[in-house]
Parts: C-alpha cells; sequence; structure tokens
C-alpha cells in the first residue's frame, strides 16, 4: 500500500506547529519521526491527485511550505520500534518543531556548511539554537549565494513539464519518456500544475491524460464611440474640457472628448497655436496642458 510523506516548513508569520497538526489530522494524516513530518496512508482506492488537493487545501494559507513524497513501501531511514511512541508525534509540537530544524541543518549539510555545533545547541536549547541558526546564516550567507544547490528546483521542473504539454494531452508514461525524470518527480509535478489551475486531468480508455489549460483570453476591448463636433469652436471647447490640471496625453483627450482623430488633431494644432494650451514631449510621449 502507498503511503504520502509530508515535509513541512514553518514560519514564524504563520501558524504554530500544534495548530499544523490539528489541520493535518482533519485529513487523516500523522505525526512521524524522521525524514518527513506527517505520514498520509493511501489506501487501495485513494487517488494521489486527490489527497494531494487535500493536503493542499489544509494548509493554504497557514504560511507553510511544504514538499510531498508518495512511496509503495515504508519510508526508509524510520524506525518505529525504536521510538517508545510508535514513531508518532502525537502531543509533541516542540519535537516536530525540532525536527523541522534538523532537516533545516541537513539541507545545509548537503550544500557543504559545517553544522555540528548547530546540532549540539539544537539537542540542548532550542532558543539558544535560533538565535544561533540566524547568526549563522549571516556568517555564511557570501557562501550560500555561490554554493550550488543539488536539488533540482520544483519551478524548474514545472517549467520543463508544462512546456511539452497542449491541449490534446499526454500519458504519464510520455512525460516521464519525454523528461527522464522518475515518475515520483512527474506525478508530483503534475499535482502542482493542476492545483495552480495550469493543467487538467482527464480519463478515457486509453487512461489518465494531461492536458494544457489555455490561458484566458485577454478582455474584447469596446471602440470608442465619437460623437463628431459640428463646429471648430465646439471641437475645441471639448478639447479644452478634456484636458486635466495636471496634464492629459492624446488618448486620454481622445476618450475625453470623443471627437474623431481628424477634428482632435485640428483643434490640438489651432489650440496650440492660440496660445491656449502647451505641449510637453512628442509624439505618443507628448502631454497637453492648459496654458
Amino acid at each position: 500500500m502507498a503511503n504520502t510523506y509530508i515535509r513541512v516548513e514553518l514560519s514564524s508569520e504563520g501558524e504554530t506547529p500544534k495548530q499544523i497538526i490539528e489541520r493535518m489530522k482533519s485529513i487523516g494524516a500523522q505525526p512521524v519521526m524522521g525524514d518527513y513530518d506527517f505520514e498520509v496512508p493511501m489506501g487501495d482506492s485513494a487517488k494521489l491527485f486527490d489527497r494531494l488537493e487535500e493536503i493542499h487545501h489544509a494548509l493554504k494559507r497557514t504560511k507553510v511550505s511544504y514538499s510531498v513524497s508518495t512511496k509503495s513501501d515504508s519510508l526508509s531511514g524510520s524506525s518505529l520500534a525504536a521510538d517508545p511512541t510508535g514513531g508518532r508525534a502525537e502531543n509533541g509540537p516542540m519535537e516536530l518543531k525540532r525536527h523541522i530544524y534538523r532537516t533545516k541543518l541537513d539541507r545545509w549539510r548537503e550544500m557543504g556548511l559545517e553544522v555540528s555545533e548547530l546540532e549540539v545547541l539544537l539537542t540542548q536549547d532550542i532558543e539558544l539554537f535560533k538565535a544561533a541558526s540566524k547568526e549563522f546564516l549571516r556568517t555564511h550567507l557570501d557562501r550560500l549565494s555561490v554554493v550550488r544547490d543539488r536539488h533540482l528546483p520544483d519551478n524548474q521542473l514545472d517549467g520543463e513539464i508544462l512546456a511539452l504539454l497542449d491541449e490534446t494531452g499526454k500519458s504519464l508514461n510520455d512525460l516521464i519518456s519525454m523528461t527522464g525524470y522518475s515518475e515520483e518527480q512527474v506525478t508530483l509535478s503534475l499535482g502542482r500544475l493542476i492545483s495552480a489551475g495550469s493543467v487538467a486531468r482527464s480519463e478515457s480508455h486509453a487512461g489518465e491524460r494531461y492536458s494544457l489549460v489555455p490561458p484566458p483570453e485577454p478582455p474584447k476591448r469596446r471602440p470608442l464611440k465619437t460623437l463628431p463636433a459640428e463646429t471648430d469652436e465646439e471641437a475645441e471647447d471639448r478639447i479644452l474640457g478634456a484636458i486635466s490640471d495636471s496634464g492629459s496625453s492624446r488618448e486620454q483627450i481622445v476618450r475625453g472628448a470623443r471627437l474623431p482623430s481628424e477634428q482632435v488633431s485640428k483643434a490640438l494644432a489651432s489650440l496650440s497655436k492660440k496660445g491656449r494650451i502647451r505641449v510637453v514631449g512628442k509624439g505618443k510621449m507628448a502631454r497637453f496642458y492648459l496654458s
């Protein structure tokens, strides 16, 4: 039976660890110790994308970042027998927070940074660890900016998947073959793209297909209805009424006066010659001011 594993990263501006635990429990997720923070049993009939939707909506607007992995066997590296609570962190928000910090340390270690002193602080005093980790980041910021992260950014992967899709659709196997990525990577990317509304999933006799959702058509701009002036004097009066105290562009004057383009050009030239308006700039950048 497949299980989905979730790793979360809390924010000091977001909800507390206890609130996050309660949210995840509401969708059947259980806190775990190890490389991940929560486990969601899939069940034989559960659909992956339905569960991903539940996870996304449960964490929406909590200011929590998360990543998801789905495995068909037991999660490697976690030992339930070694933990008297069975590996569950039912009532341990502090332990959950420590585990999240350990994940960050692992990430920094992968980027080539020495974090052994921070690891000791994390086990002894979490508040001292938080202060020390901030100073650590400031000290190593220049190095962090040039160390290459070995994890493929999600947005790069999603962009590659999106570029291969069209409105006719492709199967999961097609995308795996075309990209060379693993089934898990492609599946999770599709889940993110579906949640973002960029990709749609459909089922047919040939199986599931994933197609590009076309962007909405831009709103059609209605043509401006103009009303020709009966005399040159009327045209000039309407032009003067359309120019604001802070100046107006030609386009703004046309919309305000609702005159045909020829009458606008003639009236502007006449008013400029009479000294009743002044022009600053040229061409499309020109602005007209009342004198």
